[in-house]
């Protein structure tokens, strides 16, 4: 299997997936904030709103929180502490510790998402509530947002590996350069 038969559908899809989980992302903070801004204008009519705290904490912030994964992922703009040292490794040896990294970061994210899931089925089977100035607000449903922005960011770290891994006979640091800058987004010209 080539690049382009690997490359071109999947880089659209993740490329898509977190302009999705982007925008959504962008609208929670947006909902999250004019909720708050209501809020605070009914508190000085002496107006107690509802459900505040509730949807803050166990809504917009999960949203805002976990589903952007996928877009750091993507960018690669993870904080990166190794690089100071690894700086100084030939490029060969940074190429095989940056495929290791991916692999750990895919793992990782992968484990992520599948203890999140567990608990996402655990509250949903629960189906676990708050209650906040005696209404009922269902809490069970965003568990399910931390699974999908964990699984979202370990396919993209995965498909990174296999990307490298397929352009191996160019040799190790171009298939794994290429690999690392392939979800970024082209500039427009």
């Amino acid at each position: 299997m080539n690049e382009s038969a690997f490359g071109s559908p999947l880089r659209a899809s993740v490329i898509g997936v977190s302009r999705v989980a982007s925008s959504i992302g962008v609208i929670a903070m947006g909902v999250m904030v004019l909720h708050i801004t209501v809020d605070v204008v009914c508190r000085f009519f002496a107006i107690s709103l509802p459900g505040t705290v509730a949807f803050v904490a166990n809504y917009y912030m999960v949203f805002v929180t976990f589903l952007p994964l996928v877009i750091v992922e993507r960018a690669t703009a993870h904080i990166e502490v190794g690089e100071v040292i690894t700086e100084h490794f030939p490029p060969r040896v940074q190429a095989l510790l940056r495929l290791f990294v991916w692999i750990l970061v895919a793992s990782l994210f992968g484990f992520l998402a599948w203890e999140a899931w567990q608990e996402a089925m655990r509250a949903y089977r629960a189906r676990m509530f708050i209650i906040e100035q005696s209404i009922r607000f269902d809490t069970w449903f965003p568990y399910f947002v931390l699974p999908a922005g964990y699984f979202l960011a370990a396919v993209v770290a995965a498909s990174r590996v296999v990307l490298a891994l397929l352009l191996l006979p160019r040799g190790v640091v171009p298939a794994v350069a290429h690999a690392e800058r392939y979800f970024a987004e082209r500039p427009t010209k």
